[in-house]
């Protein structure tokens, strides 16, 4: 009859347990000679993250007891804290235990004490909380080294087309100057007419006084130059063939005219979108001037890049890799991304997508630069709701990712459209624009994360073992300092672990729906050799660790 009344009495004991995980989950054996005895069914017992509430059980028989706690927090109250007496004879005690929620990224544990007074003897519970959110793991391999990263940054506002929305020395400072945003390149128009070129020239020198490099791109051949041909049934621009040396006369004295006022150009465009009508080149035709007049413009010290087309495909671009003669007069290949790149599901895409992503393994150590796409999705309809470039998400699912997804791709910069424009990197004076003029955009904060962490450093391995966090990490010039750009696409918290070998200081910065670049806690993971930093959902985050 003992028996039935004890399998009956445990079968109780794990009805109690039914809404708790059990760590140990091993019965207490009982001598049952023992006159006297009080102890816990379970060692150990794991509660969720939240504030909830967990029974245990006491066995106990002829004693009093009483129940302590050892160090920590996680238990708010137990009641009851006393019970049992010395003629009680075997019986099961449920204590109720409040549990207070666990806000941070660790594992917590607490011991709950049990004194049997009769025999002056303690046993223990050990209660683990999980922590507030699961970890994600990003593994980062400097010693795999992947592009050089020259830098970010977008079109100086060109005089012609935007002559009422120029953008001032303030505005310039704020996002090339000290303690500003940190932007890296600075992209010119060329202008057709020599009398405008001194229009662009003080936007040029603040940006490289502070760091950033200034390439510059020509538009429109000039009249003097150009015929005007037909283009699948259209009248376009052109350059006439006999104008080539004139041409680059041309870029030759605006290299020579910013050099005289103090800009000294990194690199030069043959021409923007040759597959457009701003001034049309036939793929041959690029290759022809690249192989002719490619050497003159660089014996002027600035880089050659080409063939920038629109869409970066094939037909443009593999003509300059494949002919030896005009590849060698070429240090840049660039092109746009205006046929798509972000959407994998689509077959064009994905194929445009990899055959970008590929070039960098066939151009012999030089690099591909991206210079030059936009995000204005819903700008002509009259309903502002429509207007998508306003809001945090697209934002982030747009230049947020195809940055990651060009660094990724092997690119080695990354340049935006107009500097300032509702939809560009700072605000001006548009109805439509999400911010007042002159103030930073969400494009412009994503754009700053990217530059202030990957400027001038190369990308290195970094990997994690969830697909809903984007990550890219790259090591500065003196293998002293890695830094990671992490892109939460989930609306989850996310706590990140980045195991990391002698780590001596790490920051970071986030930027999400409610934030801009604010800076959030680092802490080093227990074990050592590393850290954990907390995304919140839909975020960008950037970390920096010295080593």
């Amino acid at each position: 009859m003992k028996s039935i009344v004890f399998l009956f009495c445990f079968f109780l004991t794990g009805i109690l347990f039914g809404a708790c995980s059990d760590g140990g989950n091993e019965e207490a054996i009982v001598d049952e000679g023992k006159s006297a005895y009080a102890l816990f069914l379970n060692k150990s017992i794991t509660v969720s993250a939240g504030e909830n509430q967990t029974d245990v059980v006491i066995d106990w028989a002829k004693t009093s007891w009483e129940i302590t706690l050892g160090e920590g927090d996680i238990v708010k109250s137990i009641t009851p804290t006393s019970g049992g007496n010395s003629d009680g004879e075997k019986q099961y005690a449920k204590i109720q235990v409040i549990c207070n929620a666990n806000a941070t990224m660790k594992k917590r544990t607490q011991t709950i004490h049990l004194t049997d007074k009769t025999n002056q003897q303690t046993t223990d519970l050990l209660l683990e909380q999980e922590p507030a959110f699961r970890s994600v793991t990003l593994n980062v391999d400097p010693s795999i080294k992947y592009q050089p990263v020259v830098g970010f940054g977008g079109m100086y506002n060109p005089k012609i087309w935007l002559g009422n929305n120029l953008i001032t020395a303030a505005e310039m400072a704020k996002m090339y100057g000290p303690g500003g945003l940190g932007y890296s390149i600075l992209r010119l128009m060329i202008y057709p007419n020599e009398s405008d070129w001194n229009a662009d020239v003080e936007a040029a020198r603040t940006a490289q006084a502070n760091g950033a490099i200034v390439f510059a791109c020509p538009w429109d051949c000039t009249n003097a130059l150009s015929e005007t041909i037909k283009v699948n049934g259209k009248d376009v621009k052109h350059l006439k063939k006999e104008n080539y040396g004139a041409y680059a006369a041309h870029l030759i004295r605006y290299i020579n005219f910013m050099k005289q006022n103090g800009v000294n150009l990194y690199a030069i465009s043959v021409q923007n979108e040759p597959d457009m009508e701003f001034t049309y080149w036939t793929p041959q035709e690029v290759v022809d001037f690249v192989k002719q007049y490619g050497a003159g413009i660089r014996e002027t010290g600035v880089k050659l890049m080409s063939p920038e087309a629109c869409g970066t495909q094939p037909e443009y671009t593999d003509p300059i890799i494949n002919d030896a003669v005009a590849f060698a007069q070429t240090d840049i290949v660039a092109g746009h991304l205006y046929q798509g790149f972000l959407d994998l599901n689509n077959g064009y895409v994905k194929n445009r997508h990899d055959y970008i992503c590929g070039l960098y393994s066939r151009i012999q150590g030089k690099t591909w630069w991206m210079t030059e796409h936009l995000f204005n999705d819903g700008e002509k309809s009259e309903d502002p709701s429509q207007w998508e470039f306003q809001k945090w998400q697209y934002s982030l699912n747009h230049l947020g990712k195809e940055i990651h997804m060009s660094m990724e791709g092997y690119s080695s910069a990354y340049v935006y459209w107009y500097l300032k424009r509702f939809y560009g990197l700072m605000g001006d004076t548009d109805a439509r624009c999400p911010v007042d003029e002159g103030e930073i955009t969400k494009n412009g904060y994503i754009m700053a994360h990217y530059s202030q962490y990957a400027t001038g450093a190369t990308r290195i391995k970094a990997v994690t073992n969830n697909t809903g966090i984007y990550a890219t990490a790259y090591l500065n010039e003196t293998s002293d300092e890695v830094t990671v750009v992490l892109l939460n696409m989930t609306a989850a918290t996310q706590f990140v672990e980045i195991p990391l070998a002698e780590v001596k200081s790490a920051s970071a910065v986030e930027t999400n729906e409610n934030k801009n670049m604010e800076v959030v806690k680092v802490e080093s993971l227990e074990e050592g050799n590393g850290v954990y930093v907390l995304l919140s959902g839909n975020s960008i985050t950037s970390v920096r660790l010295r080593k």
